[in-house]
């Protein structure tokens, strides 16, 4: 799961060419909006995504886009992409975060389902931090908001 985060190993800043992907369970992760801890967020579906660099603008999407090993970037719009892989990913998580920079702080509507998704406005970035409790880790971006089900 570090791996999905970019934080194997020791860095003072992050890595901004990173484009990893994916989706983990975490049992513990804090949101911030500063350099403090932040608020934690228990028994999570993590979903590591990537905006690309020159989206549009979009009032209530991001543009994904997917590095692949082969051929160019893949593009999505994150509403169908969580419409199409939310039901195929484990669904008895307490929240889901979104590991996702947005750019344009689009105001995302909520897609089907039950579970609490947190997402971030601006930039979002990922840390470990160490103290004598263990390791922890951070993410780290402006703001943070809540879809939940209606």
């Amino acid at each position: 799961m570090l791996e999905l985060l970019n934080l194997v190993g020791e860095r003072a800043t992050p890595d901004c060419e990173y484009a990893g992907y994916g989706w983990a369970r975490v049992d513990r992760l804090w949101l911030a909006t500063d350099d403090q801890r932040g608020r934690a967020v228990d028994d999570v579906l993590l979903l590591a995504l990537h905006s690309a660099d020159d989206a549009e603008a979009l009032a209530d999407d991001i543009e994904l886009e997917f590095e692949l090993s082969v051929g160019a970037p893949v593009s999505v719009l994150a509403s169908a992409f969580l419409a199409r892989w939310l039901p195929r990913l484990p669904a008895d998580a307490s929240a889901i975060v979104l590991a996702l920079c947005n750019p344009h702080r689009a105001v995302l509507r909520t897609p089907p389902g039950k579970t609490p998704i947190h997402y971030a406005h601006g930039d979002v970035t990922s840390w470990l931090d160490r103290d004598d409790d263990g390791d922890h880790i951070r993410l780290q971006a402006d703001e943070w908001s809540t879809l939940r089900a209606t």
